[in-house]
């Protein structure tokens, strides 16, 4: 139950340190490791709500096609191009739409030579429109030298690239001639720069990233700079590698992603970081991210994701990550020998700070039914009154939008913290608490979300109750209504809480069992316990109402036992939050709301990998300082 420091004037604060992130330093001269700076506004050419919209690709979405390039061309077109795990052509594809990449007639542009140079391994093709023409970057070794791999170009002077003669304009020069490959280009600011991995001769690495200037778009002028170099573990695993580089520019910075390790299960993709203002070609512009930024993936079954590339969706705003990885973690012999690289597409989520969101790889998945719209519903209570309730949708689950307010108002008593579910009888129902002291919980329910209607107050039969706080419905799998509600029957001043569960016996929801203590969580004071179900297991969101942190504790069944899986400020949301309420987001995940109350503000944080990571905390827009313990419904509609 939320509450507010006004009503409970006893009660201990608690005065929590802020918790401090250090950020190692990378190799002098080289990419640095980012450190916590100011937030800074997010631009706004993809946004989150842009990005639940584009949640509709099937995945994967090519098989056995790695490396994959999408490119968005003025035309309409999409076009695709990927490494084939024969290593011996240059394919190409294009399509109105992304998915339509799927099944788009596969042309092969470019063959191998039977001896001599580009004979061999050719690797990692990106198509490029620039001045006119097309360009496809890739990298080839010699047939009697297969290992001996520098980069390659070809033009197309044709306004169809899959028509017209795909002329070889040669070998891109570097002013170290060593192992190259995966070349990409991009312009800033006017200058035209090529980026690429090379092994670096002075270190004895794989490959590290390098970028310098073009006189034109097969030949580079000037020096190259090495802006990224394997240091950390990840990037190190297996082989010393950095490579794949792949830029995109937002909000007043320079991404540039890259993949490391070998390319089995290890494989990931990291970030550095510049500012648009800052000269790209000092390797101390670019901070590395010292984690990876989009990894392996048990849960999803998706392994060793990389080799990148950004394109749009078809509204035009939202960012998609395109990459390859595997569906197993298993491989017999070189990974470079296994075919089963598949193209993957996903959106790409941005920060409150304006950097990039990657989450994580996908599970598989069909093409979602765009046709059928998301709609979450709020139901919440206010800091300005706690005897009415107000109505919320949205179709993101960020931005919402007022139904009605007030639309409910109890006969008597309080409406605070109120839950929505919908019924298998059509309507509508909240539950909520309805005083600060007392025995009962109310119900009410709606057809339409709109009109509500006040069903009854329900006696809870438990000995001693004093305190009767925050009921949160849960449903299970079977349709079953359950109800898990915070008791205090201490008889004392102390304000110590228990959540119990309460199970309806008939369908009217008029009927409930006796509460009964969730056995794991009933040891120590903890209150506004949410549940939800995930991958087989029941987990429970409850406020240590001593040390003011929501914690984290899994359950085989609804009842419990309980065991925690994070305490204290184990997913770095910070002390003095509570009322958490969680929704399953169209891309996998899930959010979490809270209330932080003494702040008057409303947050949430995103997880996309089971929970056990959470993304920095974000207000919630429009409603923080306004909007008070929440329940969100989502529906298809």
């Amino acid at each position: 139950m939320s509450r507010s420091e006004e009503h409970q004037p006893s009660r201990r604060r608690v005065v929590m340190g802020a918790l401090v992130l250090g950020a190692a330093a990378g190799t002098p001269g080289i990419a640095r490791a980012a450190t916590p700076g100011a937030p800074q506004e997010a631009a706004t050419p993809a946004t989150p709500r842009a990005a639940a919209k584009a949640a509709g690709y099937a995945n994967p979405l090519v098989r056995r096609r790695a490396d994959p390039h999408i490119l968005r061309h003025t035309d309409g077109y999409y076009y695709f191009t990927a490494t084939v795990p024969e290593y011996d052509r240059i394919v190409l594809r294009r399509s109105r739409t992304i998915g339509g990449l799927a099944t788009a007639a596969e042309s092969v542009i470019w063959k191998k030579h039977t001896s001599g140079d580009m004979g061999a391994h050719i690797w990692a093709p990106e198509i490029h429109f620039i001045d006119g023409k097309w360009y496809i970057y890739f990298a080839s070794a010699p047939a009697d030298d297969v290992w001996k791999i520098r980069m390659w170009v070809l033009e197309n002077a044709s306004a169809n690239p899959l028509a017209g003669t795909w002329t070889e304009k040669g070998r891109v020069v570097t002013p170290v001639d060593s192992f190259s490959l995966d070349a990409s280009t991009f312009t800033h600011q006017g200058t035209r720069y090529l980026v690429w991995a090379q092994s670096n001769p002075d270190v004895g690495n794989n490959s590290s990233i390098y970028l310098a200037r073009m006189a034109n778009p097969w030949t580079v002028t000037g020096p190259q700079v090495e802006i990224s170099r394997p240091t950390y573990d990840w990037e190190t695993r297996g082989f010393k590698v950095n490579e794949g580089p792949s830029v995109l520019q937002r909000n007043g910075r320079v991404f540039l992603t890259y993949s490391a390790s070998a390319t089995d299960a290890n494989y990931c993709m990291g970030l550095l970081t510049a500012s648009a203002g800052s000269d790209l070609l000092a390797a101390s512009s670019w901070k590395k991210s010292p984690r990876p930024v989009f990894t392996s993936n048990d849960t999803t079954k998706q392994y060793g994701p990389g080799h990148n590339s950004f394109t749009v969706a078809e509204d035009g705003r939202t960012d998609l990550l395109v990459y390859h990885a595997r569906q197993y973690k298993d491989i017999t012999g070189d990974p470079l020998n296994d075919p089963n690289r598949h193209t993957r597409v996903q959106a790409l989520g941005w920060k409150a700070d304006g950097t990039p969101d990657f989450g994580v790889p996908v599970a598989d998945a069909p093409a979602r039914d765009t046709t059928a719209a998301t709609r979450f519903t709020m139901t919440a209570f206010t800091n300005s009154s706690e005897s009415n309730m107000y109505v919320y949708q949205s179709s993101d689950a960020t931005t919402y939008t007022l139904l009605k307010g007030p639309a409910y108002t109890p006969p008597s008593g309080l409406i605070r913290d109120p839950s929505v579910i919908k019924h298998t009888d059509g309507y509508y129902y909240i539950v909520y608490t309805t005083n600060w002291t007392g025995n009962t919980i109310g119900f009410a329910r709606s057809r339409d979300r709109v009109n509500w209607t006040f069903v009854r107050d329900h006696t809870l039969p438990v000995a001693g109750l004093e305190r009767t706080w925050a009921p949160e419905f849960f449903v299970d799998d079977g349709g079953g209504v359950h109800i898990v509600v915070s008791l205090d029957t201490t008889s004392t001043p102390d304000y110590i809480f228990r959540p119990h569960l309460l199970t309806a016996t008939n369908a009217s929801l008029s009927s409930w069992t006796t509460p009964t203590p969730l056995k794991g969580l009933d040891t120590a004071n903890y209150i506004d316990t949410f549940v939800v179900r995930h991958a087989g297991q029941y987990h429970a969101f409850t406020k240590q109402e001593t040390t003011k942190y929501i914690e984290h504790a899994t359950a085989n069944s609804l009842g419990g036992p309980y065991t925690f899986r994070g305490t204290g400020d184990w997913a770095g949301w910070g002390s003095w939050r509570e009322g958490p309420a969680l929704v399953r987001l169209d891309n996998g995940g899930w959010r979490i709301y809270f209330d932080g109350y003494t702040e008057q503000k409303y947050y949430y944080s995103d997880s996309l990998d089971g929970f056990r990571t959470w993304t920095p905390i974000r207000e919630l827009p429009g409603l923080t300082g306004f909007a008070r313990h929440f329940t969100v419904l989502k529906e298809a509609v």
